[in-house]
């Protein structure tokens, strides 16, 4: 090989070598980059994935005595063989002092930090949010409409309320349901914010496009 085309062939390969070089350290600058983007967006969203989780189980213990034994000693007295049709009879006297209002308090924190969750995304976690939002709204129904009553009730009044407790249990066993169907669609969110695969990615971009 001539002498001087062999130094300009060492000298392309070179060249192509440094180009190639330059570019994949600035490729792994990007995907670095974006890990640590994506980091720093995943820890926020754990956090809050988890304070959600956490006041509506919260919500769930407060709850479970009185539902599972405590609203049986409030029904009324039946006559024979008649069946109880879980309604019960409660007052501002029912419960023990601060029980009603910690639950309306645990309800709006589960509420307050579902919208917290649905700000920080994705937006596939809206629907599973909604329901326990939802239903721990149903659940602390009869304590808010005891404290509505409360405001107009004179202090002396001894007064008491109707309510079908007939579903609660079905409805609590709903809300253990629901929470633990949230954390897991909140796992699987957080593990699609780590999967940064540049393959993954392109494979999911194909597949998103329409056919032509």
């Amino acid at each position: 090989m001539d002498a001087g085309l062999a130094a300009v062939l060492g000298a392309a390969v070179g060249t192509a070598g440094t180009i190639a070089t330059g570019w994949t350290t600035k490729s792994l600058a990007k995907i670095q980059m974006r890990v640590e983007s994506l980091r720093a967006r995943r820890e926020p969203r754990r956090s809050s994935y988890e304070t959600f989780s956490s006041a509506a189980i919260a919500l769930h213990d407060h709850l479970e005595p009185w539902i599972v034994f405590g609203r049986h000693l409030q029904r009324p007295k039946l006559s024979g063989g008649e069946a109880w049709d879980g309604v019960v009879y409660v007052s501002r006297d029912s419960f023990k002092e601060g029980y009603a209002p910690r639950a309306v308090e645990l309800a709006d924190e589960v509420s307050r930090y579902g919208r917290h969750v649905i700000l920080d995304g994705p937006v596939e976690l809206e629907p599973f949010v909604s329901k326990v939002v939802d239903l721990s709204g149903t659940l602390t129904s009869l304590f808010r409409i005891m404290q509505s009553l409360n405001h107009f009730a004179d202090e002396g009044a001894r007064s008491s309320t109707a309510f079908d407790t007939s579903q609660l249990p079905d409805k609590l066993k709903q809300l253990e349901h629901d929470v633990r169907e949230f954390l897991l669609q909140a796992s699987a969110a957080l593990d699609r914010d780590l999967d940064t695969r540049p393959s993954n990615r392109r494979g999911l971009q194909r597949s998103d496009q329409a056919p032509t």
